[in-house]
């Protein structure tokens, strides 16, 4: 009749609208919800690294009411991380630590005596660095880009360094097309399309400048320089228009920690240190490392000490490098990173640091026995420092790093105290 098949059709309405709306809470891009709620709150970010800062905020709260932020590990109970109260049109924020192993968790803001918001689910896991040697887009390897384009130096390492939350790399040359060449043996200069190359091909969020090759083509060319990979989105560690410049600190968030970087060089030419109100490097003195490092470990989670240092083609490390490492590691810093050698030297634990000497070249125009050898270094980051280290070993080909097939080596972080030859 049709009464009944206005019934039917009302109902098959229904549950295709049921269905409709399961299918687009599936598809929802929100973090997932793992239960119900009195009132809203979202987190600041999805991936959260252990000890690292996360941030619950909502809107509609009850006015003035005070809020604990709570969370909880699969199976557990609910613990309080932080405090704060609703403003008077019901908008609050939440932020505290989160205290967690890796895997998943779950967050939520309580109102006592009033209720809870729905729980949403965040996943906790340590922040990747990937650290790299020697980076020099003149020379040979600036020939290789003319001839082959500017994703060349990067067709087997790209994806890699690109995958990390952080990629780190020591830029051995000057980015300018100005200035004259310093006389000295060797003079490095890049484009500046090679390196847009390298920031959109590699990923790299940090350069080292603290080098003896940023000076190359004079004071311009290291303004030039800074300006170039600042105006790429990327942090210029280590040199700057003035002293103060080239000693501060660098500073990343990711994944809710803090990460700082400074940078110092104790390879001549000396006329390349940075002044009081004259462009170049900042020079590694005992004193300056130490008052660095510990002026940005208060506001930092993790320090990342780099050095351009030691003797070229020693596979181990000096007096001085040993020195300047430990002076770091005393003062706060957990991850120390070298360069200038051109061949790879131990990784080793000073303190509470782990110290790679050497990282050797990456693309380099390298082709003496030990220089061609390559890789990146993968460090697990988290409030506490660095949790767990990888070797991706390389070789370098024409110019630029090609990985081994496979996956990267586990460095056992229990057993380098006694140095680890990479």
């Amino acid at each position: 009749s049709t009464r009944e098949r206005a019934v039917a059709l009302l109902a098959l309405g229904s549950a295709t609208g049921v269905l409709l709306f399961l299918l687009l809470s599936l598809g929802s891009s929100g973090p997932p919800v793992v239960g119900a709620g009195d009132f809203g709150a979202e987190a600041s970010r999805r991936v959260v690294a252990p000890g690292g800062w996360i941030a619950l905020t909502g809107s509609d709260a009850p006015e003035g009411t005070g809020l604990v932020l709570e969370t909880r590990t699969p199976g557990g109970p609910w613990r309080a991380s932080a405090r704060s109260s609703a403003d008077e049109e019901g908008h609050f924020r939440l932020e505290g630590r989160v205290l967690a192993r890796p895997g998943r968790i779950a967050l939520r803001a309580r109102a006592p005596g009033v209720g809870v918001s729905a729980p949403v689910a965040v996943t906790v896991r340590p922040l990747r660095l990937a650290s790299v040697g020697d980076i020099n887009l003149g020379d040979a390897p600036g020939a290789a880009i003319a001839a082959n384009g500017p994703r060349y130096p990067w067709t087997s390492v790209g994806n890699a360094l690109r995958k990390a939350d952080i990629a780190f790399g020591n830029l051995e040359c000057a980015i300018s097309e100005r200035g004259e060449p310093f006389p000295k043996q060797f003079n490095f200069r890049g484009t500046p399309a090679a390196l847009r190359g390298l920031r959109r091909h590699s990923g790299i969020d940090v350069l080292n400048l603290a080098n003896n090759h940023v000076g190359d083509f004079g004071r311009a060319g290291t303004i030039d320089t800074v300006r170039a990979v600042q105006r790429l989105g990327m942090r210029a560690v280590g040199a700057g228009p003035n002293l103060k410049r080239a000693l501060a600190p660098q500073v990343v968030d990711r994944l809710g920690l803090r990460v700082a970087f400074v940078g110092f060089s104790s390879i001549a030419p000396l006329e390349f240190a940075a002044g009081e109100d004259s462009p170049g490097t900042a020079w590694a003195s005992v004193e300056a490392v130490a008052e660095a490092v510990r002026a940005v470990r208060r506001r930092a989670d993790v320090v990342v000490a780099t050095f351009h240092w030691g003797i070229e083609k020693a596979t181990y490390e000096t007096a001085d490098q040993q020195l300047l490492a430990q002076t770091a590691a005393a003062a706060g810093a957990q991850l120390v990173i070298g360069a200038h050698p051109h061949v790879l030297q131990p990784l080793r634990r000073e303190g509470a640091a782990l110290v790679a000497y050497s990282l050797g070249n990456f693309v380099f125009g390298a082709g003496s026995p030990g220089t061609t050898s390559t890789g990146i270094l993968e460090a697990d980051l988290t409030a506490d420092g660095v949790a767990a280290a990888r070797w991706r070993a390389g070789n370098i080909e024409g110019g630029r790093p090609v990985l081994e097939a496979g996956r990267p080596r586990r460095l056992p972080m229990e057993k380098l105290a006694g140095g680890l030859q990479l």
